[in-house]
């Protein structure tokens, strides 16, 4: 199991010199892949029926034990792990960055991100397993207890048999863009 924290929220950057932002950016152009080369085969996969609403009281008590807020499920974050989870399906792999960044799916997807992490899991039997997986991962239990996550997107497929791995997992946590916080660089341009 992999993970990727997409930074900090967006709306901390706003603090940063302008020369800062543009190093940033200029990073952030750089993680985003084309994917690479084009799968060889693309499977076939079903799509796991996961109780999201289940999964985000199972999160939302996890954080409550550290002292956290609760999570919601978000429609736009669900169409965001649904979509990614059937990718891994269909190209066999659990990997970052098949396709878009993360930033770049959840911008499609309409959600207007200030913070957005994913956990990605291959081979557990239900929501319960995945989540007992993230809990034992350092990296990933940081993004479960990640401070600013407020909405919760998860999806699961399963595969054909001859597969690397029987299901996928997506879990995307996230929190909205706060739109009245505007912050200006030392030029004077506004940022978020």
């Amino acid at each position: 199991m992999r993970q990727r924290v997409t930074g900090s929220p967006r709306w901390l950057n706003g603090v940063l010199l302008a020369a800062a932002a543009t190093a940033l950016l200029a990073l952030a152009a750089c993680s985003t892949t084309g994917g690479g080369a084009p799968p060889k085969e693309v499977r076939k996969v079903t799509p796991i029926a996961v109780d999201a609403g289940r999964a985000a009281r199972m999160i939302s008590a996890y954080r409550a034990e550290h002292g956290l807020s609760a999570v919601r499920v978000d429609p736009r974050l669900m169409k965001v792990a649904t979509d990614y989870a059937r990718v891994m399906g269909e190209r066999d792999t659990i990997k970052h960055g098949l396709g878009r960044s993360l930033p770049r799916r959840t911008e499609a997807a309409g959600y207007d991100w200030g913070y957005v992490s994913e956990n990605l899991a291959a081979s557990f039997d239900s929501v319960e397993d995945a989540m007992r997986g993230w809990k034992a991962s350092k990296r990933h239990n940081k993004n479960l207890l990640n401070p600013y996550s407020t909405d919760i997107g998860i999806a699961a497929v399963s595969t054909p048999p001859g597969s690397a791995h029987r299901n996928y997992w997506a879990l995307v946590l996230g929190l909205v863009q706060p739109e009245n916080l505007i912050a200006r660089t030392a030029d004077g341009s506004a940022i978020r």
